[in-house]
């Protein structure tokens, strides 16, 4: 198992003298269960229990107290658990309201016991059977499929990366890093982000390989999707599994994608219980160009695949057509906004962020802009270009509006910050600060915008 970023925070949680029993929350095969291992060679001692097996649901079903279930613990294990020491895995935890309405116990009468839970369908079995965690009593933390910073230093290209971590617009990257660059973000974006389909690459080297692990990956989350939903709605997720990739850019139309018969609250459940199991993520329109964010009501949103490369198996996309697509307007758009989304998904390991797009529908006249984030108490707007030009007509109207003289183009060029000065549709001049991001450095947005905000 390679090395996650979020190792870093769960080491944290360790050495926390007040720390509460930890969820990790994410969906299907993002390694959660491979990291918790892994984490655990920390402790002395680690028990790993499984609620899907009904006589591990029988010791939180039968027992009232934690010295009762510790104890139960110890004898159905053989081991013995010993605070500090101690790692205690409840993993698939969705099996078992008991042992959540139980975790709270554990902070309060064994403080000093390392507990940590995990469940891919979590947030499913939370919407549809109305529990919820023990407010106050555990913390959370998100895994998302592996980054393009992460896939950097699993390739061992410890070098780059450092280039990377100390590039800025004083200090650009020469043009042979910027090709290398650009070449292993093809690699990336047809490999994905999902821990087999990185091992596989690193292993193999080859694309044919993890095609194959995608086509076995695809099919099992087809197969498991009965356990998401039950009777007709099971084949709106197959359908919108399907075809989501197809739509990545472009507002949901929810007749597009499950046909003109689809009653629109079948179709809306379907994606509300993909969103719950973290498969998709809808991009929320927003109006409002100054915090807070808060969704348009009754306006289309955008969707977010599970990950970039799943989402080009679907597409049926081969590396080299990859390539060329990031640099056609026609459909790249939609995989560098499908990319870009993904990195800003992965920046926050603690929240489950919302994600907002800019939406101007104004008599005449409509302007989307691709992604706002909130940093510090200034919103950020971000424009996604296919290729290294194109127009900015849409920033300029958030800009407008906005006042703050600030936005960001993620783009295939290179890193640069420059004022520029426009003049606007009504006669308007507008002047402003553009940070200019090159795709593979999406990933250090937020330190780079820090130092351009005003």
């Amino acid at each position: 198992m390679f090395n996650r970023k979020i190792e870093r925070n769960l080491e944290e949680w360790k050495q926390r003298p007040n720390k509460k029993p930890l969820v990790l929350r994410g969906a299907r095969q993002t390694g959660k269960t491979t990291l918790i291992r892994k984490f655990a060679a920390q402790f002395d001692n680690f028990i790993e229990l499984n609620l899907e097996k009904d006589a591990i649901q029988k010791i939180f079903g039968e027992v009232k107290d934690i010295r009762s279930i510790v104890q139960s613990i110890e004898g159905v294990t053989n081991r013995r658990i010993i605070p500090e020491k101690t790692l205690l895995f409840l993993d698939e935890i969705q099996n078992s309201i008991s042992a959540i309405k139980l975790l709270r116990y554990f902070h309060e009468e064994m403080p000093g016991l390392h507990v940590i839970s995990a469940g891919s369908l979590l947030e499913v079995r939370m919407k549809s059977e109305g529990w919820s965690f023990p407010v106050g009593r555990v913390e959370f933390l998100y895994l998302y499929p592996v980054s393009f910073e992460e896939f950097l230093s699993v390739m061992g290209e410890d070098l780059l990366l450092k280039a990377l971590l100390e590039a800025g617009p004083e200090n650009i990257l020469p043009a042979p890093l910027h090709e290398k660059l650009s070449d292993l973000l093809a690699d990336y974006m047809c490999v994905g982000g999902m821990p087999e389909a990185v091992s596989e690459f690193i292993s193999s080297g080859s694309f044919a390989e993890v095609k194959r692990y995608h086509e076995s990956l695809t099919s099992s989350f087809k197969e498991d999707f009965s356990k998401y939903s039950k009777g007709s709605q099971v084949d709106y997720l197959k359908q919108i599994w399907d075809k989501i990739p197809f739509e990545i850019g472009s507002r949901i139309k929810y007749s597009r994608i499950c046909g003109p018969e689809a009653r629109s609250s079948d179709v809306s459940r379907a994606f509300d219980v993909f969103h719950e199991a973290m498969l998709v993520e809808r991009i929320l329109p927003t109006t409002r160009t100054n915090i807070p964010l808060v969704r348009k009501a009754k306006a289309a949103p955008k969707a977010l695949f599970l990950d970039i490369g799943l989402c080009t198996y679907i597409l049926n996309l081969t590396r080299d057509q990859l390539k060329e697509r990031l640099m056609d307007v026609a459909y790249g758009g939609g995989l560098t906004e499908e990319f870009v989304g993904e990195e800003l998904l992965a920046l926050n390991f603690h929240r489950r962020s919302s994600l907002y797009f800019w939406t101007r529908e104004e008599k005449g006249t409509t302007s989307e802009l691709d992604y706002l984030i909130q940093i510090g108490n200034k919103i950020v707007p971000i424009e996604v270009k296919t290729g290294s030009h194109g127009s900015l007509k849409s920033l300029h109207q958030f800009l407008h509006r906005n006042g703050t003289g600030f936005g960001v183009r993620i783009y295939n060029g290179s890193l640069r910050n420059e004022t520029h000065s426009v003049n606007l549709p009504d006669g308007k001049k507008l002047k402003y600060q553009l940070l200019s991001i090159p795709y593979y450095l999406t990933f250090r947005l937020p330190e780079l915008c820090e130092k351009y905000i005003v």
